[in-house]
């Protein structure tokens, strides 16, 4: 069952808070490592180096740039951090979508950068 769970959630790109967030979405896999010796049984593998990427919508247009490298701060409703980045790079230029009688959505895709 939904909840508002999401609803106060915020994110701030350096010092300027972004507003009219629609969605956030945080991923932070990793891929396997394979550890398996050459005598072993059975395979074996720990957890690789972890792929972070912060996914914001908002709505209307947005100055954001590609290549453009913010600090990332999140702040979600229930307490969380989840997309928090020192330094963050935004992958892609920001894409924009609409459709008749709807709001324009833009689309900011970040990752972890150097």
């Amino acid at each position: 069952m939904a909840d508002a769970g999401f609803n106060g959630s915020s994110v701030t790109l350096t010092a300027t808070p972004i507003s009219a967030i629609r969605s956030m979405r945080y991923q932070g896999r990793c891929a396997k490592v394979k550890t398996t010796g050459a005598n072993a049984s059975i395979k074996s593998y720990e957890p690789g180096l972890p792929d972070e990427t912060l996914t914001i919508e908002v709505l209307g247009s947005t100055a954001l740039t590609k290549g453009s490298t913010p600090s990332v701060t999140v702040a979600w409703n229930d307490g969380g951090a989840d997309g928090t980045m020192t330094k963050g790079r935004i992958m892609k230029t920001p894409s924009m979508s609409g459709s008749e009688d709807a709001e324009n959505i833009s689309t900011i895709v970040i990752k972890p950068s150097k």
